[in-house]
C-alpha cells in the first residue's frame, strides 16, 4: 500500500516565507510552539464536532450548536481548500519536523489516517441529529 503525499494548494508559499525568517537557534522552540498550537486547534475542532453531535443527540438546538457547527465548517473549508493539508503542516516541516501533521504527535498511524473520515462522519451525524431537532420542534409548534 503506497502513501500519497499531498502538496498544499495555498499555504506553502506563506509558511515558507515565515520559516526562512526564523533563526536556526530558535527553530526547535518555534517548532514546539507550532506543535502546541496545532494540537490545541485540533482538540478544539474535535471538541466542537463532539459538542455538535451531543447537542443533536439531546435534541438541543441553539447558539451553542450553531457556533460548534461554524467552527467545524470553517476548519473543513480551510483543510479542503488547501488540498487536504493543514496550513501549519508545511511550516512545521520547514522548521525541521519529520512530519508536520498534528496526528503524528500523539496518534498511531492508522488512527491519524482515519481522522478526516471519522470527523466527516461525525459532522454528518450531527447535521442529521440537529436537523431532526429543528424540524421536530417546528412540527410541534401550534399553528399560527
Amino acid at each position: 500500500m503506497s502513501s500519497v503525499t499531498r502538496r498544499p494548494a495555498w499555504s506553502e508559499p506563506l509558511t515558507r516565507r515565515l520559516s526562512t525568517g526564523i533563526h536556526d537557534d530558535w527553530r526547535p522552540a518555534v517548532l514546539t510552539m507550532i506543535k502546541a498550537i496545532h494540537t490545541a486547534i485540533f482538540a478544539s475542532v474535535g471538541a466542537a464536532i463532539a459538542l455538535f453531535v451531543w447537542d443533536g443527540i439531546r435534541q438541543r438546538r441553539g447558539r451553542r450548536a450553531a457556533y460548534a457547527l461554524g467552527i467545524a465548517v470553517a476548519e473543513a473549508g480551510i483543510y479542503v481548500s488547501n488540498n487536504q493539508v493543514c496550513p501549519l503542516t508545511p511550516l512545521a516541516e520547514d522548521l525541521g519536523a519529520e512530519s508536520g501533521t498534528v496526528a503524528d504527535i500523539f496518534l498511531p498511524g492508522w488512527a491519524a489516517r482515519s481522522i478526516p473520515l471519522v470527523g466527516s462522519a461525525a459532522l454528518v451525524l450531527g447535521l442529521v441529529l440537529n436537523g431532526r431537532a429543528v424540524f421536530s420542534r417546528r412540527a410541534s409548534l401550534p399553528p399560527t
